[in-house]
């Protein structure tokens, strides 16, 4: 497989400018170690998508100086918006990665991505997310083993995907716009949109793989490590999966098995969880609670999806004058 000539970076930020401060050198380090470690040159760029229209991100962004950086204000929200916008502005590179601005990438993590796309002839290439919490978790997030994000832990680089997440996924562009698959619009404010991206990228015959050496740290505030934030983001991103499902089914009697198997599945989640969340009440097991809990409103977003109810988390409060 043909070496990329140029690469772009890109991410979508929405009011974040110190997360982006502290990204940005990262990133660009990254593609120097990258050059030196494949032993081949390549046009680098930086793309950055702001998704708040007042431009909170400019500042942030520019502040590094470097003019291989791209900044862009999206003003139509949604992240489905943001990640389009990407597409476009990224659309004559060879290869573009999309990482998340409250995300750093390990050492090493660009070059990754592009050794195990050319040694294993990818058309695109994931790899794991890993959080980090800024400060002391409480009791539930430790007893419920919350802190440690196993998924795809097992798996070597290589191995074959049928969906990724886009905070953390290389992509040949020029299999995207051979393809002809967009971020789609109806998940702008409930996500899941790339999972959909990357399913239909597969459905159409893209080779998506994981990569488990290109790992990058996923910054948690300690606003979102408690149970109220933990518990709502679950429903949320059951909901999405298996809407997800739902929507790469055929239309007709395979849909509506597919809408049939999230109810279901669902609700053996929900008296799973149930079960465990009394259980662990009666025993004082903490752990086997939030387990229980977990379920419960991992259960609960599948169903909704199920029955055509969508979760949107992303749905924006207006800002105060």
């Amino acid at each position: 497989m043909q070496r990329p000539g140029s690469v772009a970076v890109a991410m979508a930020t929405f009011r974040r400018p110190d997360y982006l401060r502290e990204l940005l050198p990262k990133v660009l380090a990254q593609a120097a170690q990258a050059q030196v470690s494949l032993g081949w040159d390549f046009e680098f760029a930086i793309i950055v998508v702001d998704n708040d229209p007042d431009g909170s991100g400019r500042e942030a962004a520019l502040s590094t100086g470097d003019p291989r950086l791209r900044y862009v204000v999206e003003p139509e929200p949604g992240i489905s918006c943001a990640r389009n916008r990407a597409l476009d502005l990224g659309a004559d590179f060879d290869v573009l990665v999309f990482i998340d601005d409250d995300e750093s990438p390990h050492p090493g993590w660009l070059g990754h991505l592009l050794a195990a796309k050319l040694q294993h002839a990818a058309d695109a290439v994931s790899g794991p997310v890993q959080p980090v919490y800024e400060g002391a978790l409480d009791a539930w997030v430790t007893a419920g083993d919350f802190h440690q994000r196993r998924h795809r832990a097992e798996l070597g680089t290589g191995h074959e995907l049928k969906r990724a997440a886009t905070n953390n996924l290389l992509l040949d562009m020029a299999v995207v716009r051979r393809l002809g698959v967009r971020f789609d619009d109806r998940f702008r404010l409930t996500g899941g949109e790339d999972s959909f991206f990357t399913g239909q990228l597969t459905q159409r015959g893209a080779r998506l793989i994981w990569c488990a050496e290109a790992v990058v740290d996923d910054l948690v505030p300690m606003t979102r490590a408690n149970r109220g934030y933990i518990l709502r983001r679950r429903m949320s991103l059951s909901n999405a999966g298996a809407r997800v499902d739902v929507m790469l089914a055929r239309p007709g009697l395979e849909r509506t098995i597919t809408r049939a198997r999230c109810v279901g599945r669902g609700i053996a989640q929900i008296v799973k969880g149930g079960a465990l969340a009394l259980g662990g009440r009666v025993r004082g097991s903490l752990g086997r609670q939030s387990e229980g809990e977990r379920f419960v409103f991992g259960g609960a977003g599948s169903v909704a999806a199920g029955l055509g109810v969508w979760v949107s988390p992303y749905r924006r409060k207006p800002r105060v004058a």
